[in-house]
């Protein structure tokens, strides 16, 4: 193992697999350091999976291997697998029950993964540690003086550093987004998505994600986002700018050349704004027409779910065949910061 290890070094992982085959001859019992060894040839060739599953195999042998379960954590995260990444981080706290950094990461993968209460549970763990409360004020100076005179560097590192144990002060989110923008960092959508989760029930944060995603030409992602949004809204009746966030879909839709959904975004935006005079046999003819545009479905199951419970599982189930059909297209229940969420109700 010692030569395979040495073939890694110098790169020339192809040529480990050799010796490691060898050493499990000699020694049929394989350890953890085998399997590290085998992940550590995987990784240099870029077969990322196999090199995890490598280290998965080690991590079962010896789970006290705190750097390679953050790895572990990581890569899950990066991959878009929230459920996976908290798995590898709560074994990493059982090992380190003391890290901030990483029990504030538990929180948000655990909202992600869609585990409310194991999201709030480490909520108030973090926040049950007083011994910033009384700098709290202070500190919201320094950050706001930092960004002032443009010390992005400075403001990132005091937002993460405090930022675990003000789980739920905006100013923070705020603070971190603004100097991750500012230093052009290729972290700033993290910072976004650490917004979305914390601020679940609300719009903003999704629909300033979404925009960076159209900045970026990502527009299925952006589309994500505002789809949110539009959820959001609707879901907790949330007091916002309606207008702003359909103007977003209809933008995004134009973009991706999805022309059906464009129009149905016109009759939507005209519809909302006219909700007062709305009637029943109006959402029903439109959403005879745009039966497969998914914001006109969604808003037709929440026009119906107090009124007419049997056309509401009527639109329900054109919702979920729809998502079903077009999911592949649109990598539904794949994007964004809860993508195991449905956006039904």
């Amino acid at each position: 193992m010692d030569v395979a290890e040495q073939k890694i070094e110098i790169e020339l992982p192809n040529q480990a697999f050799s010796f490691l085959a060898k050493a499990k001859e000699i020694k049929p019992e394989l350890d953890s350091r085998f399997h590290n060894i085998t992940g550590n040839a995987h990784w240099k060739l870029g077969n990322y999976y196999e090199a995890i599953s490598a280290y998965e195999q080690s991590i079962a042998l010896d789970g006290k291997q705190n750097a390679l379960l953050l790895k572990i954590a990581d890569f899950y995260d990066k991959e878009r697998k929230p459920a996976l990444a908290l798995k590898f981080t709560e074994l990493y706290l059982k090992n380190a029950p003391t890290d901030k950094a990483r029990l504030f990461r538990a929180a948000i993968l655990s909202r992600r993964s869609g585990k409310e209460d194991v999201y709030l549970s480490y909520i108030r763990l973090l926040e049950s540690d007083k011994s910033f409360a009384s700098e709290e004020e202070a500190l919201q100076t320094s950050l706001a003086r930092n960004l002032k005179l443009k010390k992005w560097k400075e403001a990132e590192e005091l937002s993460l550093r405090y930022l675990p144990f003000f789980p739920r002060v905006e100013g923070m989110y705020e603070t971190l987004i603004i100097a991750r923008r500012g230093k052009k960092s290729p972290l700033l959508e993290e910072a976004y998505m650490f917004a979305c989760v914390a601020f679940k029930e609300e719009t903003r944060y999704f629909v300033r994600y979404g925009v960076y995603l159209q900045e970026q030409e990502r527009y299925l992602e952006a589309l994500s986002m505002f789809r949110r949004a539009f959820y959001q809204a609707l879901k907790y009746n949330v007091q916002s700018d309606w207008g702003e966030f359909l103007f977003l879909l209809r933008q995004t839709y134009t973009k991706l050349g999805w022309v059906e959904d464009a129009l149905a975004m016109d009759v939507l935006v005209s519809d909302i704004k006219n909700k007062m005079n709305l009637r029943d046999q109006d959402v029903q003819n439109h959403l005879n027409t745009y039966r497969k545009n998914r914001e006109y479905l969604l808003f037709g199951v929440y026009w119906f779910k107090d009124k007419d419970a049997i056309l509401a599982d009527e639109y329900r189930k054109l919702l979920r065949e729809r998502d079903e059909e077009t999911s592949e297209k649109e990598f539904l229940f794949v994007i964004g910061p809860f993508a195991v969420d449905r956006m039904e109700f």
